[in-house]
């Protein structure tokens, strides 16, 4: 049996994340396409409202998105941690505020789910609450 995803582990690759998110932010989408699995399961439900499935789906969207280079920040806060077998779990907040376009501050509920996949954690599915402009 594979040894169980730790906290310490989901806290790192939420680290890694948000640090692949302030650079996607910034244009550059290449960390944020390395935090995903390439799989064809992985899905990610973001801000804008679009269900984006499968690996190659996902990384086109992450590479259009660093295209807009939206700028401003984004932080997390009151993370959550549960790890069982090779799959993790982060909840919490992300908390934007700068970007281009948007006067008000935003707070979004988030949710990232990880599996192990040849010893590294990698982003198989992230969630947030819609954005409604």
């Amino acid at each position: 049996m594979a040894e169980q995803i730790s906290q310490s582990e989901l806290a790192s690759a939420s680290d890694t994340f948000y640090a692949a998110l302030a650079d996607a932010l910034d244009g550059d989408a290449t960390a944020m396409v390395d935090q995903w699995s390439q799989a064809d399961d992985v899905c990610y439900l973001g801000p804008m409202g679009d269900l984006i499935v499968g690996g190659d789906a996902v990384q086109e969207s992450w590479e259009q998105f660093a295209a807009t280079h939206l700028g401003g920040k984004v932080t997390e806060s009151e993370l959550h941690f549960v790890g069982s077998g090779d799959i993790g779990i982060v909840t919490g907040w992300e908390k934007g505020v700068g970007h281009r376009g948007l006067d008000e501050p935003i707070n979004i509920r988030a949710t990232s789910t990880y599996r192990r996949e040849g010893g590294v954690l990698k982003m198989i599915g992230h969630h947030t609450d819609l954005i409604v402009m």
